[in-house]
C-alpha cells in the first residue's frame, strides 16, 4: 500500500451507500462521488467521538469528503466528512425514505467502481432534493419510476421509445406500442414484438422523464413503468428479472 505521504487527497461531494462496521471503532463505508464515482473507503476510528467525521457518515444527505485516493488499493482510507447539504424532511418521512433507499440501490448497482458518473450524481442528488422539499412526491412510486427513467439516460441506457428497434419504423404518435427493455426500447410486431404493451400516455410520459421535462410518471402506470426500468437495468447489468 502507498505510504500516507505519497497519497492524493481528493476533495468531493459524496452519497453514503452503504455502510458496514469493521472492527472495533472503524467502518467500511461504500460512497458515490461527483469526481470519482462509486468509491469503498475505510473512515478509522468513525465509530468513536471523532471530529474529522462528526457523526455526518449518515445516508441521504450529501457529505463533502475527503479521500486518499490509492488506486491499487481495495478501501480508500476516508480522511474528514462534513455535512454539505442536509435533508431533515426526507430522513422523517418513512414513505419517501423508502423509495430513496430503492434509488440509492440502483446507484450501487449500476455505477461501476471509480468511474465517474457525473449526470447519474446530479440526477440522484437532484431526486433526494425533491424528495426532501416536497414530501408529497414520495407518497406513491411515480417520482421513483421518473427518476429511474432518468437515471437509464444518464448512465447511456436511455430506452428507445420513439422507433422499433429492430427495423427503425416509427411508432405513430398517441399509439400504444410493445416494449422489450432487454433489446433496448419498442419492438414491433413485424420484429417480434416484445413482453410489455405501453399505452400512449404511459409512451409519452416515460420519454419526458428520460429526458428530465417530467419529475413523476402517473401513480396508476408507476408500477408498470418500474417493471420496465429494472429490467433494462437488469439487462445490461446481467440480473435476470423478467418480472412481466
Amino acid at each position: 500500500m502507498t505510504g500516507r505521504s505519497r497519497d492524493t487527497l481528493v476533495v468531493t461531494p459524496a452519497l453514503v451507500l452503504s455502510r458496514v462496521s469493521y472492527g472495533e471503532a472503524d467502518l467500511v463505508v461504500h460512497l458515490f462521488t461527483a469526481e470519482r464515482g462509486r468509491v469503498a473507503t475505510l473512515a478509522r476510528g468513525a465509530r468513536r467521538s471523532s471530529k474529522r467525521f462528526s457523526g455526518s457518515i449518515e445516508p441521504i444527505h450529501t457529505l463533502s469528503v475527503t479521500l486518499a485516493e490509492r488506486p491499487q488499493a481495495e478501501l480508500w482510507p476516508l480522511r474528514e466528512t462534513s455535512l454539505s447539504v442536509p435533508r431533515l424532511a426526507l430522513t422523517q418521512n418513512l414513505e419517501a425514505m423508502t423509495r430513496a433507499g430503492r434509488a440509492l440501490g440502483w446507484i450501487r448497482k449500476a455505477s461501476p467502481a471509480r468511474n465517474p458518473e457525473p449526470e447519474a450524481f446530479i440526477a440522484i442528488s437532484e431526486f433526494l432534493d425533491e424528495l426532501d422539499q416536497s414530501p408529497e412526491l414520495g407518497q406513491d412510486d411515480g417520482c421513483l419510476a421518473a427518476f429511474g427513467m432518468r437515471l437509464l439516460s444518464a448512465f447511456g441506457w436511455a430506452l428507445e421509445l420513439s422507433l422499433c428497434v429492430g427495423c427503425g419504423t416509427p411508432c405513430p404518435e398517441g399509439k400504444p406500442a410493445w416494449i422489450n427493455p432487454e433489446r433496448g426500447g419498442l419492438v414491433c410486431r413485424a420484429c417480434g414484438g416484445g413482453p410489455i404493451l405501453l399505452g400512449a400516455a404511459l409512451r409519452e410520459a416515460l420519454i419526458q422523464a428520460g429526458s428530465g421535462d417530467s419529475h413523476r410518471i402517473p401513480s396508476a402506470d408507476a408500477d408498470q413503468a418500474l417493471r420496465v426500468i429494472e429490467r433494462a437495468l437488469g439487462a445490461h447489468l446481467g440480473i435476470d428479472d423478467k418480472k412481466a
